[in-house]
């Protein structure tokens, strides 16, 4: 019975994935675990990797996208694959880089039990970022704290990918999101508040990637400001709904 499926977008992350899907085999138990690794075609041979790593675990799905199509539509069509599988209870999302933390995920999976969506936080009592300069850490917090304030969330974290979700909170989810880039963050949190599920922070030590590069682009962070501003002044004119986030 695979009841937990860990959901990793990739985009050349050849140097990091074996030893991530290695610490994941030894966290969670075989039997319990699938691993969907969506991959937006690679050039460092990523999606290989994934496959053959899946000769010798055998619990690794890897869907082959044919070019960068955004980390927002990876998620969904990787919560899409998670939801195949009938036996799938909670839902994993996490970057691949190892700046999140395999060792945390039953934590984050211990809070799941009573509530539909767990957000691994940087910015709550016992969170951290380690290997980030100062005005880095600045940006990424006043962008949360922006996030708070404009829509009223009511959590700290916004940005982290890092999160455990139910079954049923990922139903809403994939039904009601249009999101492509890092902006998915954002609007699958809107959409779970805007159905009634509770949220929990889990307080987590982020670390700086220690091989390859970033996918974050200045026109990336751009879009994100405008979807935030835009949404929020749909928000404020209209009654709250899922509408708004189209």
């Amino acid at each position: 019975m695979s009841k937990i499926c860990i959901v990793l977008p990739t985009y050349n992350e050849a140097a990091n994935l074996p030893k991530l899907v290695k610490k994941l085999e030894n966290i969670i138990t075989k039997d319990e675990l699938k691993i969907v690794v969506v991959d937006d075609n690679s050039p460092d041979g990523t999606s290989e990797i994934a496959e053959k790593l899946n000769t010798q675990y055998g619990n690794i799905v890897v869907y082959h996208r044919p070019e960068k199509l955004g980390i927002g539509s990876a998620m969904l069509d990787g919560m899409k694959i998670a939801l195949s599988f009938p036996d799938t209870q909670f839902i994993v999302t996490m970057d691949a880089d190892f700046s999140h933390d395999p060792e945390d995920i039953p934590r984050l999976l211990r809070a799941a039990e009573k509530v539909d969506f767990v957000q691994a936080s940087r910015y709550i009592k016992g969170g951290k970022i380690i290997g980030w300069n100062r005005f880095r850490r600045l940006e990424s917090f006043a962008a949360n704290t922006l996030c708070n304030l404009l829509l009223r969330t009511h959590i700290k974290e916004h940005t982290t990918s890092f999160r455990v979700y139910s079954r049923r909170c990922v139903v809403a989810i994939v039904k009601n999101a249009h999101s492509k880039k890092f902006e998915f963050a954002i609007e699958f949190i809107l959409i779970a508040k805007d159905h009634n599920f509770a949220i929990k922070e889990v307080p987590i030590a982020f670390t700086e990637r220690a091989y390859g590069k970033s996918k974050l682009k200045i026109s990336d962070v751009f879009w994100w400001f405008f979807f935030l501003a835009k949404t929020f002044l749909s928000r404020l004119s209209e009654k709250p709904g899922l509408k708004q986030l189209r």
